[in-house]
Parts: C-alpha cells; structure tokens; sequence
C-alpha cells in the first residue's frame, strides 16, 4: 500500500470515524435527555390526574357525609327533616356529582337503635348487613356486604311478612341518587321546565328526596334518639374516614362527635374517570388513561381507546406503574398507581421528536462531512505533493545504490521534506568522497600487501645449518607494512653474515628503505672485511640521500667458519643475548649511534668468543614493546628469562614459545609493530 493511500486512508478513520462517533453519541445523549424530560412531564401529569381522582373522591366523600348527617334529626320523635335543609345539602350534591354516583347506601351504626321495618319503596332496598364485633365508636360496615335482594324476597321488607324482628343495624337506607335525578328531570320535562336549575325543578327535586327520606323516616329517627341520649356527653364536630377501593366509596359519617354509621356509594367509573382524564395536558398529543382492577381501559375519547389498545398499554402500564417508565413504539408510557387501586398514566408521543432529533443529527452529520469532503480534496493535492518529493527521493537512493555517487535530487521546498533532499545530496556527495578514498585506500591496501609479500620474499624461508652453528628466524606481522628485517646468507669466503635491523616509520617507505639496504649490505658485505667503515659508509651514505628523520637501527655482524668468534657493530640496536653454556645471559650492546640519525660520529667493531653449546638470540624492538589490553608492555627481562629458561631447547622450539609467549601476552590487543627474532646455536 502506498503512503499517499495510507494518508488518505488515515484522514479518513481519523475524520470521519470520530465525527460518526461523535454524531452518535449526541443523538443518543439528545435522546436520553428528551426521552428524561418527556418523561418528567408525563410523570407529573399522571400524578396531577390521580391527584385529581383523590379531591373529587374526597369532596365526595364530604358531600355524603353532609347528606346523611343532615337528613338525621337531633331530637328523638322529631318530624322528617325539613326539606329547606335538605335541598341546600342535597342540591349542590346533585348538581356536580350525580353524574357519578349510580348508587348510595347508609349503613347505621351497629350500637344504634333498630329502625323499624318500613315498606318496600322502589328505590330503597334493605340489605342484610352481618353484626360489626366489637363496641361502639369509629366501627365500619363491611364493604361490598351482601348484594341488595329484590323486593318481596325472605328477610326484606315488601310484599312478604318479614323473617323475624330486625336486630339493630340490620337495615341499610338507600338512595338511588340518579333515579331521583331522573324522575325530577322527567318532572320537569312534563311541566314545561327547560331550566334544571328553575325553582320548579328544585321542588320537584326537593319532592322525590322527601320521598325517599320519607321511606326511611322511622329507621332515621330511632337512630337520631339513640344519638340524643348521648349528644350532650359528646363535644360537637365532625369527623370523616374515606375509603375507595375499585368502583365503591365507603364514608365514615359523624355527628356530634359520635359515628352513626356508614355511607357507600357505587361510582359510576366511566363517568368520573372521564371527567378526571379531561383535566389532563394535551399539549404534545399526550392521551391521559386509567386502568381499573379488572384492567379496563378508561379514555377521554373512544378514538385514544383504540390507539393505546393497539400499543398494548393495559400490559405496559403495569409495569410502568411500578416507577419505571416504558416504550412502545414511539410512545412513552408513564403509570402511577393510586391507593384505590386504579392506575392512571399518560400515553406520550416521541416519535415525531425523536424523528426531528435524528433529523438534526443527520443534518449536523452531513455537514461534517462536507467539511471533511473539502478538506479531502484539499489533502489531495498535498499528499500527492508529499508522494512526489518522496518518490523523487526513492529515485535518487536507487540511483545512488547502482553505484551513481553523482545524483542529486532537487530541493524546491524549504519544510521538511526539502530538507530530506538536502540531506539527501550531503550523503550523496559525502559517499562520493567516501567512494573515491576508499578507491584509493584500497589501492594502498592492495600495494601494501603487494609490499608485505615482497618484504616476506625477501626474508629468509628456511633455517641454515653452517658448519658448528645452525640459524633460524621468525617475524610476527603487524597490520602495516614496517622497516624490520633479518637475514643470515653465507659469504663467498665461507663465512656467515648475519642482519637484524629497524628502519624508523612504518609504511611503504620504510619497506623500501629496508629493502635498499638490505640490498646494500648483501652487494658490499662480500668486499668489505671492516665492519665499522661499513657500517660508518652506510650511515654516511644514508643521511645524504634520504629525508630527515629517517634513521636506521641495525646489529651487523659476521660469524668465522669454525663459529669460534664472532665480530659484530651495534648501530643503536637493542642489546641481543647471548648464552654461554650455563652461564646467564649476556647482551650484546651498542657500539654507535643508529644509522643517519647523527652521522660522522663513527662505529665500533666488537668481538665475542663462543664455545659449542652457545645460544645466540637477535631480536627488533616490535618484540620487547608489545603491549596486552592493559598498556603493559613485555619488556627485555621476560624475554631474557624466557631464554634462560629455555636454553637447552632447540632454536625451533626457542623461536615458537617466545613467539606463542607473546602472542599470549599480548591477549585482543592489535599489534602496532613487526616483532622479528633469530636465534643461532653453535653445537
């Protein structure tokens, strides 16, 4: 994959992944919190409606509670009530909440005193109600007694002879609230009245209640005597204990501080809850419902009926109704259960919000995108920009790997990547001046092995057996080429010349200096019988044509033919050893100054004698100053114990432990110079 589809690729996952990403979460976060605010809303309308539910129970409840209490007279053996009062009490009663009650009952006291039985009244039946246990006080009937048995049936006042002597409280007073109702509002139809709230209608109202408080007259006024006897221990107020459960309202029903029994009323559900749900918001086409404790589904309009029983709301309220909110489809369900057992909630559409959320995310999406797409079409140009100096540069670095150390690329920006070029051409040019002297060092290299090999050639292969002595020698390269050297060769007059000597410097001239003179001593050693004028010749010869600097170490020296002396100079050489039978060892020293460092000062010739068994050992400095990793250097007494220890070995095996000794010694540190060695032995 190339970079510029790298780049393009990278743009996009890091533009268009986070925007999306982005995107996303603000629509759910946006979501989340209109989902939190719909339902807050929905919660306290739901709470509103049954709160609503509650006043309109409870002035109920009130209401009840003022109709009984004033339809009872104070006064035993009083007449029926006066139907002045029982219109201002009964009235409003009617006028506001008839609509929602299908059936009243009172139900006295247990501790009262037996009504007696009265006659059957079409809208009043007597219903056995179970003795209450206990005393007196605030004692309730049971709710939901024993439903109403038709007239003339066993135990009821009508056209049979009762069961036997009521006991007391054994009787219930009822009033049929919508029968009056209606037969007032048929009354008043057939008079001519349109106004219900005409004054003829009012009597006929006040007529049929009269009616009806007139069949329960005698039970009214025994229980009305029995409360005498006592109103005066009691201290006057009212009291009233509210009881709802499904469609029936049980009222505790006081007078003068004592209970005298118990009213119930059947609510007429439909209309009430109606009533209640009309109260609620509208506003975001929220649909107020209730669901009673056999799950029926009570809405204001038939219409919202449908709709919520297609969204299966009677088994999702349910669970609403327990605190938490549900969906369904694109409604939220909020419920609230009332102590009555009825749950009411409201149905709230989101849909269309959501929509107009999603709409909005897609539009802030798209928008993104544009912003992305046009910055996408201005990366182009950029990275092809950018892929174009890369590959400029790609170019040049093949060209350069072929061995082209003259390409260059061109730099036609100043940011980073025309500082790439420029570093670019700097490597080119610096490998192009790297290439030519590594040419020319392997040129060197090359001639200086060429010079090493000849400088090999040139030393001595083998060892020499010459009459009594016997002569080897070995050298220890170092990594260049140097001026040391040794040599043994037999004279035209049988004698044995022998050479160890160090031009100064190292390199190619100190080869070929050495070479020169080894050329030298060959061609005169043969004429020449004096060693000091050779070597004082040499010296001369050497300061004239050669540099400055350039000096000469060299141990000269010729051995008889019987190897009994041997006639040596020592032109500024290390001292070398000699052993005399068990004797210590012994140098050889200097006898002049090394070779066109000061010259005309002259040399000296010296003598040795030897007897059979001597060891001679000839040696260059490179071997005494080989230094191991610790700068410590090998030094001329090891070497002499070395010699003394090993006296009696061969020369070959003398020549092979110094130089394995050495070796050792000098551990992974480089050697900086030629060690040579020879040694000779006279048997």
């Amino acid at each position: 994959m190339s970079l510029r589809t790298r780049l393009i690729i990278a743009f996009l996952l890091l533009s268009v992944v986070p925007l999306s990403a982005v995107t996303f979460l603000s629509y759910l976060s946006s979501v989340r919190a209109f989902e939190q605010a719909a339902q807050r809303e929905a919660t306290e309308s739901a709470i509103d409606v049954s709160r609503r539910m509650e006043m309109i129970t409870a002035d109920l409840a009130r209401r009840m509670d003022r109709l009984f209490a004033a339809g009872t007279s104070a006064s035993p053996g009083s007449p029926a009530p006066d139907p002045q009062m029982v219109r201002q009490t009964v009235a409003p009663l009617l006028g506001d909440s008839a609509a929602l009650v299908d059936r009243m009952e009172f139900h006295p006291s247990p501790d009262a005193p037996a009504p007696p039985v009265v006659t059957n009244d079409p809208n009043s039946v007597p219903i056995p109600i179970p003795p209450q246990r206990g005393g007196g006080g605030r004692r309730r009937g049971p709710f939901g007694a024993e439903p109403p048995r038709p007239p003339g049936a066993p135990g009821t006042a009508g056209t049979g002879p009762p069961a036997g002597p009521p006991s007391p409280g054994s009787q219930v007073i009822v009033m049929d609230i919508p029968h009056i109702v209606a037969e007032a509002t048929r009354a008043a139809s057939e008079a001519g009245v349109a106004a219900a709230d005409d004054p003829k209608v009012r009597a006929l109202i006040d007529k049929q209640i009269e009616q009806q408080l007139a069949a329960n007259r005698q039970n009214l006024n025994a229980m009305a005597a029995a409360l005498s006897r006592e109103a005066a221990a009691r201290a006057a107020g009212e009291r009233m204990a509210v009881n709802l459960q499904g469609q029936k309202i049980e009222v505790e029903i006081q007078k003068d501080g004592r209970v005298i029994g118990h009213a119930n009323a059947m609510l007429n559900l439909d209309r009430m809850l109606r009533g209640v749900l009309g109260f609620a918001r509208r506003d975001q086409g929220e649909i107020p419902f209730a669901i009673d404790r056999q799950s029926a589904l009570y809405t204001p309009e038939p219409a919202d009926k449908a709709r919520l029983e297609a969204l299966g709301v009677e088994r999702t309220a349910i669970v609403a109704a327990s605190g938490t909110p549900r969906r369904s489809g694109d409604w939220i369900i909020v419920a609230r259960r009332a102590p009555s057992g009825i749950i009411f909630g409201i149905a709230r559409p989101i849909g269309a919000s959501l929509r107009e959320i999603q709409r909005a995310a897609v539009r802030n999406l798209g928008l993104g995108l544009l912003v992305i797409a046009l910055a996408f079409v201005g990366i182009i140009p950029i990275s092809h920009r950018m892929t174009q100096h890369l590959a400029t540069l790609t170019r040049g670095v093949h060209q350069l790997a072929g061995g082209d150390f003259t390409t260059r690329v061109p730099v036609r920006s100043k940011d980073e990547f025309g500082a790439l070029a420029g570093a670019f051409n700097q490597m080119a040019e610096d490998l192009e001046r790297h290439e030519v002297r590594a040419v020319e060092q392997e040129r060197l290299r090359k001639e200086l092995e060429l010079s090493r090999l000849i400088q090999t050639e040139m030393l001595p292969r083998e060892s020499l057996r010459f009459g009594p002595a016997e002569i080897s020698g070995v050298s220890i390269p170092a990594r260049e080429v140097g001026g040391d050297f040794f040599n043994y060769f037999v004279l035209p007059d049988r004698r044995l010349a022998l050479l160890v000597g160090d031009v100064s410097g190292k390199g190619v001239s100190a080869a070929l200096l050495m070479a020169n003179i080894q050329a030298t001593l060959r061609a005169r050693l043969p004429h020449e019988t004096n060693l000091a004028a050779l070597a004082d010749r040499l010296d001369r010869e050497l300061d004239q044509n050669t540099p400055g600097g350039v000096y000469l170490t060299l141990f000269l020296a010729i051995l008889d033919t019987d190897g009994r002396l041997l006639r040596y100079v020592n032109a500024g050489h290390n001292p070398q050893f000699v052993l005399h039978g068990a004797a210590g060892a012994s140098p050889l020293g200097s006898t002049g100054m090394p070779i066109a460092l000061y010259a005309g000062h002259g040399y000296t010739e010296a003598r040795v004698e030897l007897s059979p068994g001597d060891l001679l050992f000839f040696y260059t400095d490179g071997l005494v100053e080989t230094e191991n990793e610790r700068n410590e250097m090998f030094g001329a007494e090891r070497l002499q114990d070395i010699l003394e220890a090993g006296r009696a070995e061969s020369i070959h095996a003398i020549l092979q432990h110094v130089e394995q000794t050495v070796t050792t010694f000098r551990g992974s540190a480089e050697p900086f110079d030629d060690a040579t060695m020879m040694a000779l032995r006279i048997s």
